[in-house]
């Protein structure tokens, strides 16, 4: 649905308004009653049958009962300070005829609404030059940013979530049709007059994401410019949801007679679906769903992250979405995959903010049936057991942290991590026997093979990740590797270096069960160096000044540090196998041998979207970066003890390091604050030794 030619003209009008212009009542007070069209279009009604609107449109007028009497009372016009942001980033439009706003003086003096002919035409060479100058390419210099929209097209907008969005964060019924190729109206940053603004919270969630994608005619996607005009104008798309999810459900009694509106029901919503299988009481849950992941993977605000889906969850739960219904109707998938993909977001808001979950995850009342994938009926339950599965390993950090640094018994904690690893070792061996053999560019289609393969790989990503995080204690003795704290790994900033006594005691816990490296500082200069280093030729315990700790007696680990070494290397392994598979979005409709560039002249590929999950990355390059200076440090290149298994090991571990490089690359693409984790990876990945 394309928005009517007045929505285009208000949205333009609005981030061009200026803050000293007074605002003018109506000439004319709006009708009692305005008809359905109207409403839905958010276009003035003149109250007869059929109104001008839809005379004018040849559409049918129909007109709903009103339960209030007199006039409605206007809303309040969004403030000018909530464009702030994207009306600074306007630069005033150059034209080459003046054009001033039109006041009523202009109409009541003599002459009124001519303008004077020597303001626009100087003298005769202007008017020559005009008239006779041969036809000038008035297409905007590519050197001025530009952002991806879709003109205020539903159902672009909605074949654009089936490209881009759909293969990671499947919220929305399957495809009714296979989608066509993107259909991208690029908006460059001094043509603000053909802003047009989607229609609904669920339209404006899903263009703020696919803003942040470049357009595919965009020579310098990465210059720095362009990539501020994209940020600017997704955010201001953000907060236009949010507006329009309180608008929404505010109650125009409720700021002139509260009483009244205390004792009114609820109003219908009144405008058109987005998605025909998608009731419109949805589409307010699946764009707080959709802003969560804005929040994480573009501005990196966990705060906000978590209050949006958390407004998601009390949403779902109050239209009853948890509960188990088995009548079936034309809802009914819609329903189910806006419960479970809330669900996926509150723990996923738990995973990456290393807390508590803010409601019982495992509780016996979330009875909804899972969704159904034509492809692969087993996907979606896979998919919801591996979040349990991380999510149940990230509360075992919290509470093993918790129980260190209050020095309690430890039994409670190893009895947990023996539980975990007999919840995890089976279904990570399923797992490794999954066939993703989709092609990486495969357009989506109605059976949803290519979220069928998606959903497996993110699956696989979160099993494994959640080994490390159950082993990666006894493994490597929680040394800080990255400068910055990411998810429950520690940054080098933290107090707990090598030689700490809260390091050394986690040393003590794995020394009787195998043969347990020590730990000292080493700074290499070498880009691929971890410091500190871990090393078996130095003496445990003891710090560079020869004083020696004595660890407070605790419980051993119930697995050696040999043994969870071994775990994390695989597990870190098919974390980026599991990457390397994960299919790439096809813009263009047609299967591809290669990943798709974003355009014709672009260098860059597609970028995955939704990276909700993009710590588990970071889980990986952990236990690989480990386990790479571990190798550096027992086996030094050239040396005579190196050999074939050493080299191949090497190799590995290069190639797995490479891949998440590769993939955070990718997702930096769009999401900026993916950016940083890319450039953490980028300072310790050796890339002479090539891709």
């Amino acid at each position: 649905m394309t928005m009517s030619e007045g929505d285009g003209q208000n949205g333009a009008q609005r981030l061009t308004t200026q803050a000293s212009a007074p605002r003018k009542k109506f000439a004319i007070p709006p009708v009692k009653n305005a008809c359905l069209s109207c409403r839905a279009s958010r276009t003035r009604c003149n109250g007869e049958h059929p109104c001008a609107s839809c005379k004018t449109k040849d559409r049918e007028c129909v007109y709903k009962p009103s339960r209030r009497g007199g006039p409605r009372i206007r809303k309040k016009a969004r403030p000018l300070s909530d464009y702030q942001d994207l009306a600074i980033s306007l630069p005033t439009q150059q034209e080459e005829i003046p054009q001033d706003t039109l006041l009523i003086e202009n109409y009541i003096d003599p002459g009124a609404g001519l303008k004077p002919l020597a303001d626009i035409w100087r003298d005769s060479d202007a008017i020559y030059d005009n008239l006779f100058q041969d036809v000038v390419d008035n297409t905007p210099s590519v050197q001025i940013p530009m952002v991806r929209t879709y003109g205020g097209n539903d159902r672009a907008i909605l074949n654009a979530y089936y490209i881009w969005i759909h293969p990671y964060f499947p919220i929305l019924p399957p495809p009714e049709t296979t989608p066509v190729v993107d259909q991208v109206f690029p908006l460059y940053e001094n043509q603000r007059d053909k802003f047009e603004e989607p229609s609904s919270a669920i339209s404006l969630a899903i263009s703020a994401i696919l803003a942040l994608i470049p357009c595919p005619q965009d020579p310098n996607p990465l210059d720095s410019e362009a990539i501020r005009w994209r940020r600017t104008y997704s955010q201001f798309l953000a907060k236009a949801a949010l507006e329009c999810i309180e608008s929404e459900t505010e109650k125009e009694e409720s700021s002139v007679a509260p009483p009244k509106a205390l004792d009114d029901s609820d109003e219908e919503i009144l405008r058109e679906k987005f998605h025909s299988q998608v009731p419109l009481e949805l589409e307010s849950v699946i764009a707080l769903d959709l802003l969560s992941v804005y929040e994480y993977a573009q501005r990196g605000n966990l705060k906000k992250m978590r209050a949006r889906v958390g407004a998601a969850l009390v949403s779902a739960m109050s239209l009853m979405l948890h509960i188990r219904n088995d009548v079936e109707d034309e809802y009914s998938e819609a329903r189910r995959r806006a419960w479970w993909m809330t669900y996926i977001c509150v723990c996923q808001g738990s995973i990456v903010s290393n807390t508590p979950p803010t409601f019982e995850v495992f509780a016996s009342s979330f009875t909804a049936k899972y969704p159904t994938i034509k492809a692969d009926p087993e996907a979606w339950p896979l998919f919801v057991q591996a979040q349990q599965a991380i999510l149940a390993a990230t509360q075992f950090v919290i509470d093993f942290n918790k129980a260190r640094k209050e020095q309690s018994d430890m039994t409670r904690i190893f009895n947990r991590m023996r539980e975990l690893e007999r919840l995890l070792e089976p279904l990570i061996a399923k797992s490794e026997s999954w066939v993703l053999n989709c092609p990486l560019t495969q357009p989506v289609d109605k059976r949803e093979s290519v979220l069928s393969q998606s959903l497996r790989c993110i699956s696989r990503i979160k099993l494994n990740s959640a080994r490390i995080k159950v082993h990666r204690y006894c493994a490597f003795f929680d040394l800080a590797v990255f400068s910055g704290k990411h998810c429950d790994l520690k940054g080098t900033a933290s107090r707990e270096v090598a030689d700490s006594p809260d390091v050394i005691q986690l040393q003590s816990c794995c020394t009787t069960m195998g043969s347990t490296p020590s730990v000292h500082s080493s700074h290499s200069g070498s880009g691929g160096s971890v410091s500190p280093t871990l090393s078996s030729r130095s003496t445990p315990n003891t710090d560079c000044c020869g004083f020696t700790y004595q660890p407070t007696p605790v419980l051993t680990f119930p697995f050696s540090n040999h043994h969870s070494s071994k775990i994390c290397l695989r597990s870190a392994l098919n974390i980026a196998q599991a990457f390397d598979s994960l299919p790439y979005p096809n813009p263009t409709g047609l299967l591809c041998d290669t990943p798709c560039y974003i355009g014709p002249t672009s260098t860059l590929i597609t970028p995955r979207t939704m990276p909700a999950f993009a710590c588990c990355a970071m889980q990986c390059s952990y236990a690989l970066l480990m386990v790479k200076d571990r190798t550096e440090s027992m086996y030094p290149p050239g040396t005579v003890e190196a050999g074939p298994l050493v080299d191949n090991l090497r190799d590995r571990l290069q190639q797995g390091l490479v891949s998440i490089l590769v993939t955070l690359e990718n997702y930096a693409t769009a999401f900026e604050a993916l950016g940083g984790m890319r450039d953490q990876i980028r300072d310790k990945v050796d890339l002479a030794l090539g891709f």
